[in-house]
């Protein structure tokens, strides 16, 4: 029989800190709001399917609410205790609308994938009102040093860590880290500056699809990058693979999305290189006569755009993108223009831009979400120069620099203060007198920790004359053996000597006060090449 309501009573809103509880116990306050005389029964059930009891302030197994409360004064008022936790939470709550009462008219609203968000949607068109809470651990800052250039050496060694724990979307003052950067024994480092929030990178990992997307007006075939000569005839009329073989070994000379050139035929139509078949031979895409002992050429194939996984929802124009063996040098992420100049050179020249491409799509598509959060937005992303077709399928490192990156990619909000970077200056011991009373020989138990033309030294005996004696040769090496420096010194045996300028360690310092954390754990990463060199300037 359907249930008949006479002039119900409105429960007009439920009013609750709807946000994420931190990881230890919390207790928040709740207001059931309405017309005097509204009737509600209120149920707060947990992920393990426990109910909360709302005297003991406690879940247990047995159901248990708050059954037919009554609104008085305009509201009912109460709290809830979130318990602490060792893994993540959810608490659902179910406010039912009693006898002769209703809930406020239903406004829907939806998260991007279409599903319902019900925590934003507010009043029920029926009995029930329902929203969700989640609780969750405490999340991990960590800090570290990464090595990752597009344009010099990668500065090599091994990486510590300093983490910083806090709950998800909470606060934290200013707290002080210290990790340590170390060369390999036969490595040393050299400061090229102290570090500024603007070394610190923020970067995603989206992975590349499968297949490159050709844009209007772009010459995916732009140059040629190999040439060899065929070695025995190639006949038309067979059927697939066509197979050619060429006089030197094709891995050297190439991949696979070539485009192949060379006779007529090949030129007239795009054939491609399906697959390297062995040592000397390859598959193309189209049955054509090659003759014996004519040069083809390859040319690689190349596009500005590409399908990705993940991300289209956080990268953006000019975010780098770091090396990576299939990415072209200093590639960043950018617009894409398909352009015509006319009268070129003249006072009349003008610019047209025929078709133009964002630097980031997400084709329509819907993205994932999870307990609120997009966790999943597949897209297309556009490069600002041609990347080579070896790069489908690859992870990306995409990210920029800066306080302000690190909130728009991690949705970190950070402050860092008293950044420094300092070398552990190396120490070692003579094992031998200077020879014949002076020398610019230096016998010493270890070498390490020392770059030529770099580091001085100095120690009871040194002369030093203006400043420290400078190390020509000897560095770059692990073990004792043989400094030679700069000018001659007259040195005991057993005498302990401290390195200058350069160090095998290095440690950065400094502050965060972490204004709001995010909703996952990340890693803040100091570009060291940015901070350290291994070799002379």
């Amino acid at each position: 029989m359907a249930r008949t309501f006479y002039n119900p009573k409105v429960i007009t809103s439920f009013e609750i800190n709807l946000s994420n509880v931190k990881a230890t116990t919390t207790t928040r306050s709740f207001d059931v709001r309405g017309q005097n005389g509204a009737v509600f029964s209120l149920e707060v059930k947990n992920v393990n399917g426990h109910y909360y009891n709302f005297k003991t302030k406690a879940f247990q197994v047995a159901r248990a609410r708050l059954d037919n409360e009554i609104i008085t004064n305009g509201s009912y008022v109460g709290a809830i205790t979130f318990p602490t936790i060792t893994d993540d939470d959810q608490y659902d709550i179910y406010l039912w609308a009693g006898t002769n009462t209703v809930h406020t008219g239903y406004n829907e609203v939806r998260f991007g994938d279409g599903s319902i968000d019900i925590n934003s949607s507010t009043g029920s068109n029926s009995l029930l009102l329902r929203k969700v809470i989640y609780q969750y651990t405490a999340l991990t800052l960590t800090l570290a040093g990464f090595s990752i250039s597009n344009t010099v050496a990668t500065v090599g060694g091994g990486a510590g860590t300093s983490e910083i724990t806090v709950d998800r979307g909470k606060s934290k003052t200013k707290t002080a880290f210290s990790f340590s950067w170390t060369a390999t024994t036969t490595a040393a480092y050299r400061i090229l500056k102290q570090p500024t929030s603007n070394d610190i990178l923020a970067f995603v990992e989206p992975v590349v699809g499968s297949a490159p997307i050709d844009l209007p007006g772009e010459n995916i075939y732009p140059a040629v990058s190999n040439t060899d000569t065929v070695n025995g005839v190639v006949s038309s009329g067979g059927s697939a693979p066509y197979t050619v073989t060429m006089n030197t070994a094709v891995a050297s000379k190439v991949t696979v999305g070539d485009r192949i050139t060379g006779n007529v035929a090949l030129n007239a139509a795009t054939v491609t290189v399906v697959a390297l078949t062995g040592t000397y031979t390859f598959t193309m895409s189209e049955d054509i006569a090659i003759a014996d002992g004519i040069t083809l050429s390859f040319s690689n194939r190349m596009n500005y755009s590409w399908p990705i996984d993940n991300y289209a929802n956080i990268l953006k124009e000019d975010m780098i993108l770091l090396a990576n063996t299939n990415i072209t040098a200093d590639t960043s992420i950018g617009v894409y223009e398909d352009t015509i100049t006319l009268f070129e050179g003249t006072k009349e020249e003008k610019r047209i831009v025929k078709s133009k491409r964002p630097a980031l799509s997400t084709l329509a598509k819907k993205p994932t979400v999870v307990k609120g959060l997009v966790t999943v937005q597949e897209g297309q992303i556009v490069f600002d120069k041609q990347q080579v077709f070896a790069l489908a399928g690859d992870t990306l490192k995409a990210g920029g620099y800066g306080e302000s990156e690190i909130l728009r990619v991690y949705g970190w909000e950070v402050k860092f203060t008293d950044l420094a970077i300092a070398l552990t200056a190396p120490t070692t011991t003579t094992t031998a007198a200077s020879a014949g009373g002076s020398s610019a020989n230096v016998v010493v138990t270890s070498k390490e920790g020392v770059i030529n033309n770099v580091s001085r030294v100095g120690g009871i005996g040194i002369n030093s004359a203006l400043q420290n004696p400078l190390i020509t040769s000897g560095g770059g090496a692990t073990g004792g053996g043989t400094w030679v420096v700069d000018a001659v010194q007259t040195l005991e045996s057993g005498v302990t000597l401290t390195v200058e300028n350069t160090s095998r360690v290095a440690t950065i310092t400094g502050n965060i006060e972490i204004i709001k954390a995010g909703t996952a754990s990340q890693t803040l990463r100091f570009d060291v090449n940015k901070l350290l060199s291994t070799s002379a300037p």
